[in-house]
C-alpha cells in the first residue's frame, strides 16, 4: 500500500501572491511511514516550545515569520526551509505536482472549483501511473478544506474523485474514497504542503526550466527557496505544466 498524500499552493483564480497553482501529492510506501512520521516530529522540535502536533509545518510560516515562528531570525528561518527541502530529499519518498498558470486558463474555466478539479484529476493520473508501475494500491489522505460548520469543499473533493474514477475504463489504483485530516496531525501532508510551495515558487521566479530527463533543473542557486528546491529535486518524479 502507498500513502499519498496531497496539498496545494496558490489556491484561488484571483490570488494576488501570484499566478501559479499547484497541487502535489507526497507518497511513501506504507512500511515506510513511521521513518517519514518520526522524520518529520523530530524536526518539528526545533520549535521547543510547542508539541510537535500543536502545529502545522508550512512553508509560508516559515518564510514570513508566521504562527509559531514568529519572532525567529530570519536566517534561523532560512535554515529551517533548507532543512526541510533536505529532509524531503532524504527520506524514501516521491513527489509528483499539476502546476496551474492562471493567467493562461481558458475563459471556460471561470471558478476555483473548476481549478482545482482540473487539476487534481491530472494529478490522480500521475499518482496511479506510479501505483500501476509498481502495481500496488494506494489511498489518498488529504488536508481537510473545510471547517468545523461545513464539509462543502471536502464534498466537493469527494465528488470529484469519483467522478474521475467513474471516468476511467482502465480502473483506477487507488482504493476508498480520500481520507480528510488536520494537517498538524499528518506528518505527510504537511511535507506535501510544503513541497507544492516551493514549485510553485520555482515558477513565479522563474528559476527553474523543464527539462528531461529531469523535471526540472535549477538554473541559479541564490535564495533560502531555490536551496530547498535543489535538495528535494531528487524525489520529484513528475511535474505537470497547465494548461
Amino acid at each position: 500500500m502507498y500513502l499519498c498524500y496531497v496539498d496545494e499552493s496558490g489556491t484561488g483564480l484571483k490570488d494576488p501572491r501570484g499566478n501559479f497553482f499547484t497541487l502535489a501529492a507526497l507518497t511513501v510506501r506504507a512500511q515506510d511511514w513511521q521513518r517519514l512520521d518520526e522524520a518529520v516530529i523530530e524536526y518539528k522540535r526545533w520549535i521547543s516550545w510547542a508539541e510537535p502536533e500543536d502545529f502545522e509545518l508550512k512553508a509560508r510560516d516559515i518564510r514570513h515569520g508566521h504562527g509559531v515562528f514568529r519572532g525567529l531570525e530570519e536566517n534561523r528561518r532560512s535554515e529551517l526551509l533548507i532543512r526541510m527541502g533536505e529532509l524531503i530529499g532524504k527520506l524514501p519518498v516521491t513527489v509528483m505536482a499539476v502546476t496551474v498558470n492562471k493567467r493562461d486558463l481558458p475563459p471556460t474555466i471561470e471558478t476555483e472549483e473548476q481549478l482545482y478539479r482540473g487539476a487534481f484529476w491530472r494529478l490522480l493520473d500521475t499518482i496511479n501511473e506510479l501505483l500501476r508501475e509498481v502495481s500496488v494500491p494506494g489511498i489518498l489522505i488529504v488536508d481537510s478544506r473545510s471547517d468545523l460548520h461545513t464539509s462543502v469543499q471536502d464534498r466537493r473533493l469527494v465528488d470529484a474523485y469519483r467522478r474521475y474514477v467513474a471516468l476511467r475504463k482502465e480502473g483506477s489504483m487507488l482504493v476508498e474514497v480520500p481520507l480528510f485530516g488536520n494537517s498538524e496531525f499528518y506528518s505527510g501532508i504537511q511535507l506535501a504542503d510544503f513541497a507544492a510551495h516551493i514549485i510553485t515558487l520555482a515558477f513565479q521566479r522563474q528559476y527553474v526550466r523543464l527539462t528531461a530527463p529531469s523535471p526540472l533543473t535549477v538554473l541559479s542557486h541564490r535564495t533560502p527557496e531555490e536551496a530547498a528546491y535543489r535538495a528535494m529535486a531528487s524525489q520529484i518524479r513528475k511535474l505537470v505544466t497547465l494548461p
